[in-house]
Order: C-alpha cells, then structure tokens, then sequence
C-alpha cells in the first residue's frame, strides 16, 4: 500500500507545487490567520454555501507554482472534522492529477483538534492499495501549518500514527486477492507483523483445533484447500487496568459452501475476513502503544468452499462448549467459527469481550452500508463502545437481542441449528452467538456487515476495504 508522509510545524515556508487549503468553520470564522496569506493571492472569502470548496487561486505565488482551495467545515449531516478529512482526502486526489507535490493545511491554532484530523484524512484517506498496479501513484506530502497551539501534539501525532498504520494494514489483508491471501498465508504474515509490534502470537493448527475441540472451525474449513487456522494474540503488561478479549470473524473468501452464492454476491467475499482484520488491527496498534491493558484476541480463519470434503447442509456439528449445532445453512458460517472462538475467550474469564464479524446482510438491510449493528446487554458497555466509534469516526447503532426470537433457532435433533427464520437476521444471529458466551461476562457482537465490505467510499475513505473498526477498538482499549 501507499500513503502520503504527514508532518506538522509552526513554520511554514512556500515551496513549488503546493497546494494550499485554507479552511473556514462558517461562512465568517476562518480556521487560519489572514497573515498566513501570501500578499499575491489577495484577499480570501469563504465559500458561499456550507460544506462546500471552491478554488481561490491558482497561478504563480513568489515565482512558484501554487493552486489554493477554500473549504467550509460546516456541512449540514456533518461534523468539522469529519469534512477535514474530506477535505484532505480530496486534495490528495487533486494533486495526483494535477502534479503537485505537497498539500499545506493553513492552520491558525490547534485548539479543535483539526490537526488530528487532517492527519487522518491523510493517511487513512490518501491510502492506495498498489501492489498490482505496474506505475505507483505518486502521492504528496500532506504539511499542517500551524501558527500556534501545537504544544503536546507531537505525542497524538505519533500514537494515532500508529493507530492509522494498522488501519491500513487491516485494509491491505482485506484487499489482497484471495489467491493470496488464506488461512495459512494470513497467519504468517500476522505472526511476522506481531514480532515488531511486541503481541505475542500463537497459531492452531487443524491438528490442533481438532484436539482443542473446535467443531464449527474445522467443519466450515474442512472443504477448503488452504486447513483452518486460529490466530491466538496475547498483550499482558504489568500494569493492566482491565483485561478485554477480541474476536474477529476471518472468513478469507466465502463461496457460501453449497448453499453457493450467484456469482454478483460473491464479489466482494474477500473482505469477509473483515472482523478478523479489525480485531488483528486493534490488537497490534495496542501492544506498540504499550497501552495499561492486557488484550487477547482471537481470529478465527477459514475459506468457506465446495469440494467432496465441505459440509453439508443438514450436519450436526459439535462446538468447543459441548453443545450441538444443526447446519440448516452453510451460508452462515461465521456464526461457526466464532461460536468457538467465544467459547474460548470466555474460558479466559476477561472482564469485557467484544467480537467483530461481516455477519449478515440482514444488518445491512437494518441500517445500510455506513452503520454497523451493535447488540449487547449491558448498556453502560455498549454507550461506552458508541461513544468511543463516534469520537473515532465509526458510527455504531444499538440493536436489541431480543430473547424471544431464541425461539427460532430450536430444532428436535440439536440443541440448536445455526439460522432463524426469514425476518430479523441480523438479532438471531446474535442471538446464536449468545448461546456461546458466559452471561456474567460483558458481551458485544459488532456486524460491521456494512461499513467492512462496502466497496464505494466512505466519507474521507477511497474504495475498497475501510479497516473499518481498528480505530474504534484501540479507543476502547485507551479507555476502559
């Protein structure tokens, strides 16, 4: 992948192909100084309508070529931040076409944070998937020029570079191909990532799993020609506050088994894993920030494909926790796999546990492709968790676990099969995962179904996978 290098200072001298962006809150509070202005372009105005740019100048500045673009921050369903990241994100995009070599954030202090956010926009927004293109974009150093009020900033800088990096690295797993990317080659590259970022990183075997017990991995993955793999990732500092375990859903590519997808529904199946890559993420980001906070975190990873050894529809699967599980749908795999995930993640007594999986387009339906269901029964917990995806630009929205609809998952030959009826897919969903969590432990099931797969942009965010949940996670762990 490539992003752009991002620096800060408060000196800030002219240079040839620059691209200047003086942003405005409104239409009569700029975010800049008038001195910073360069005496060539003239005087600035804002643009005339909310949430909109336009061009201020373009043309030679000192004898150097600049181009200059005014932003207002004050979109009506927006928030200023979020359009900065907007903002730097396509100002990224204008210098690849038009050759410029550097964006300036002109910025008259820190005081709202729109450092941190301009940061965001690019490195999360300038990033470019281009390990198949034969000419690599050509990307610009984004400068946030900053008169004052920087003090303290270099150590938010430097952290939430972290937190960006594994953001990007969850969306480089995500886009590799699948003729790249499976269960053994994902774990290897997880294992070499681990080392330089101090998580300590075990991997099961199908060997393994089987003596473990792991009915529901070893079931969906038994078809594939890539075994399944469980990635098993441990931070235990001295002085941890709380102790969280994280559970990501890592189906590398689902075909649906033989409940086969059309082939329109398997574009995109990639990004299936797309739990497994958030929890991956967040994990590493926490050990190099060295955060008080013990995590474990477990991913579970399989492809879900048709071959003389794949399981059918109408098999009985035995889970890590004993209980038996009819497959009326080889579709709904990822409920499988993490089922003994969860099952493990309890054993180890936490005093949180949060999974992540693209579990359903149920939720999708639900909320669309920018929100991500929440369902937990501890509102402390999930307000918590709300709060700290708000602040962290992933929006989450509580949906309930409502108990009666257990009913649908009875069946007379299991103790319980692994899809409900037509309706609410997304709430039996979580509801089946309940079955594999202890009760006196805080529980919440993430379907990122949307946010994780969609292929169009989102907000500052270009095609392609979003990495969607690493940052919210890592906020999680900073705050508990």
């Amino acid at each position: 992948m490539s992003a752009p290098v991002f620096k800060h200072s408060t000196r800030f001298t002219l240079k040839n192909g620059d691209l200047l962006l003086f942003p405005w809150l409104d239409a009569q509070n700029a975010c800049f100084s008038m001195d910073s202005v360069p005496e060539d372009m003239g005087s600035l105005n804002a643009p005339d309508k909310p949430g909109k740019s336009k061009l201020l100048f373009a043309g030679s500045v000192q004898g150097k070529r600049i181009i200059a673009r005014g932003v207002r921050l004050d979109a009506e369903h927006s928030s200023p931040h979020e359009e900065m990241k907007k903002a730097v994100s396509s100002a990224i995009s204008l210098c690849e076409s038009e050759g410029l070599k550097r964006i300036a954030v002109m910025l008259d202090n820190d005081e709202s944070g729109l450092v941190h956010a301009a940061h965001d926009g690019a490195i999360t927004g300038g990033y470019r998937f281009d390990a198949y293109l034969s000419e690599k974009p050509d990307l610009p150093v984004v400068f946030a020029a900053v008169q004052k009020g920087l003090r303290g900033i270099r150590n938010r800088v430097d952290a939430d570079s972290v937190v960006f990096e594994y953001c990007n690295f969850a969306r480089d797993i995500l886009n590799e191909p699948p003729n790249v990317i499976n269960p053994v080659s994902l774990s290897e590259i997880c294992v070499d990532r681990a080392k330089d970022a101090g998580l300590k990183l075990t991997v099961w075997d199908e060997k393994r799993l089987e003596k473990e017990k792991c009915g529901g991995i070893l079931a969906v993955g038994k078809g594939a020609k890539f075994p399944p793999r469980l990635i098993i990732g441990e931070y235990k500092p001295r002085n941890a506050r709380k102790h969280i375990c994280l559970v990501g859903k890592g189906v590398t590519f689902d075909t649906g088994g033989y409940c086969l997808k059309p082939a329109s529904a398997q574009m995109g199946m990639k990004y299936d894993m797309g739990g497994a890559a958030a929890v991956l993420g967040a994990a590493l980001a926490v050990a190099e920030l060295e955060l008080p906070v013990r995590l474990t975190v477990f991913a579970p990873l399989v492809e879900n494909d048709i071959s003389s050894t794949a399981y059918h529809t109408s098999d009985i699967i035995t889970m890590r926790n004993g209980k038996s599980v009819q497959v009326d749908n080889t579709d709904a795999e990822g409920r499988l796999i993490l089922a003994d995930a969860l099952c493990l993640a309890c054993e180890k007594k936490p005093d949180m546990i949060v999974d992540a999986a693209t579990l359903t387009g149920a939720c999708c339906v639900a909320l669309g492709e920018d929100i991500a269901g929440l369902f937990g029964d501890d509102e402390e917990f999930n307000s918590l968790l709300v709060q700290c995806g708000r602040e962290s630009g992933e929006l989450f929205w509580p949906l309930p676990l409502h108990m009666p609809y257990m009913e649908e998952l009875k069946t007379t030959v299991a103790d319980c099969k692994n899809i409900g009826g037509k309706w609410g897919g997304a709430l039996t969903a979580a509801l089946f995962l309940k079955k594999f969590v202890d009760n006196e432990i805080p529980w919440i099931h993430l379907d990122i179904a949307g946010p994780a797969v969609k292929e169009e942009p989102l907000g500052h965010l270009g095609k392609g996978a979003k990495g969607f949940g690493v940052k919210t996670l890592v906020r999680l762990a900073e705050r508990v």
